[in-house]
């Protein structure tokens, strides 16, 4: 078994401490144990303090220096692209494909942001008061505190940390314990490429430590991903403190399918949306509303090709649909699919809490006839777990589609350019997907949703700049 030994990173200095949590290859426990110290609120103190510090000589060394030194990361991930696909794939339970694209993503994300450090554009127009001039211009924040989680453990810190240092801030980050080998990746290579020390700062943990930068009073802003319990956490502790913050917390993303669509491509839309990355996305697709009329074909349909993809060594080229990324995620989605098995009315169809698969691998699972007081309907289930819900037309799919506290992102497959545009203007979503799986977004565009999936400004492309800059006004007369 190969062991890694992890320290924390705090002002371009690494910093160990006693290993209190382990991650294991989710796929086999004998290939891979990550060894991780835990940081209290005194080491976050400290980042904390090196963050402050580095933040005036960070921000004042100039938009030239970001951006190059942006682009240095993203060559150094693509340089190391093979060896941080592996790592993913074996920490967290990525296939080779996915994890590889992730890398890839990641380094597009640090040199789009390299190009937008050059463009951090402002206003200048003419007072009210005749002689005077005012200036807009977007600052940096300061200290940006940023917990990140394991499903995407470098695309989703590239989205945070990239623009946050492109805009002049500097960091206090905090991956996943289920993926701080990966973290501690990218954190070697940010430091390697020339990243002025004490600009970004890792903090190794779990929930005290995240606790710990949320409540730190030098933290200027705070952005979160992941569940919503912890969300929400997050967010009061910002709110105490008056600071800004971003929580994205994922959804129970709904695809409806009109019998005017193409069923075959509609089929590998809900395939690709609901099981790939084995459901482990906050996009994913559980909700899958289908006109009645083509229902049992689309069922049957999805059911074969369900049935074709392997489940297996996520570091098998074969393999489509690797494990869960820990023994308590798989305890948890067995939870919740025994409770789908039981619930009156829905059918399982293929998969289910039965499956006797080792390790963390839990079956791809599809129900039928689900309802919209099924469990299913209303909470997230973040694994390979989806419902088809018949409904008579694309008014009633419509509304179950909105009938969600949930909005992160929704997709509707169809050859009428009428519904697409209707449901373009009414679907309840921060993201719509129109014959595209609800799973699967861009980089260079704003990523994020409504209701319970999401809170403060949008991440990624242009639109991080909301978040990562205050604006400020200046009137000037000669």
């Amino acid at each position: 078994m190969q062991v890694i030994e992890l320290s924390h990173h705090i002002g371009g200095e690494l910093v160990a401490g006693e290993a209190l949590l382990a991650q294991y290859n989710p796929a086999d426990a004998t290939d891979l144990k990550v060894a991780i110290p835990v940081a209290d609120a005194a080491l976050v103190a400290k980042a904390v303090a090196s963050a402050e510090e580095a933040f005036g000589r960070f921000r004042d060394q100039g938009i030239e220096a970001r951006s190059d030194a942006l682009a240095r990361v993203a060559s150094l991930i693509n340089a190391q692209s093979d060896e941080l696909a592996r790592l993913i794939a074996r920490e967290t339970g990525k296939t080779l494909g996915d994890a590889k694209g992730e890398v890839g993503r990641a380094a597009r994300i640090f040199s789009f942001f390299a190009g937008e450090a050059l463009r951090i554009v402002g206003e200048r127009l003419e007072s009210t008061r005749n002689g005077a001039m005012v200036e807009i211009e977007y600052a940096p924040k300061g200290v940006i505190g940023q917990i990140t989680p394991w499903n995407f453990p470098i695309a989703i810190p590239a989205w945070k940390i990239a623009p946050a240092l492109a805009f002049g801030n500097t960091v206090v980050w905090k991956p996943s314990e289920l993926s701080s080998a990966t973290g501690a990746a990218l954190m070697a290579i940010i430091a390697k490429a020339g990243v002025m020390p004490g600009a970004v700062n890792m903090v190794l943990g779990a929930g005290e430590t995240g606790a710990a930068i949320c409540s730190h009073p030098g933290v200027d802003a705070l952005s979160f991903t992941g569940s919503v319990a912890t969300g929400k956490k997050v967010r009061m502790a910002a709110a105490e403190r008056g600071v800004a913050v971003q929580t994205e917390m994922g959804g129970v993303n709904a695809l409806l399918v009109l019998k005017d669509c193409d069923l075959n491509s509609a089929v590998e839309t809900a395939l690709n949306g609901a099981f790939l990355a084995a459901g482990q996305r906050c996009t994913a697709t559980s909700r899958i509303i289908v006109e009645e009329a083509i229902a049992d074909a689309f069922v049957e349909r999805l059911s074969l090709r369900i049935s074709e993809h392997r489940l297996g060594d996520p570091l098998d080229t074969g393999t489509h649909i690797g494990p869960l990324a820990s023994k308590g995620q798989k305890e948890l989605i067995s939870r919740q699919s025994a409770a789908m098995e039981r619930h009156p009315g829905a059918q399982l169809v293929f998969g289910g809490s039965a499956e006797a698969l080792p390790e963390c691998f839990f079956a791809p699972t599809l129900f039928d006839h689900a309802k919209a007081t099924d469990p299913i309907a209303q909470e997230e289930i973040f694994g390979p777990v989806a419902a088809v819900f018949r409904v008579a037309d694309y008014e009633a799919g419509l509304a179950m589609v909105n009938d969600s506290r949930f909005g992160l992102s929704a997709g509707l497959c169809t050859g009428s350019l009428r519904y697409s545009e209707h449901f373009k203007r009414y679907a309840r979503a921060g993201m719509l997907m129109i014959n595209l799986p609800t799973a699967g977004i861009d980089y260079h565009v704003p990523f994020g949703g409504v209701g319970a999936s999401s809170y403060g400004a949008r991440e990624q492309g242009r639109a991080a700049k909301a978040f990562y800059t205050h604006t400020r006004t200046t009137y000037l007369k000669a």
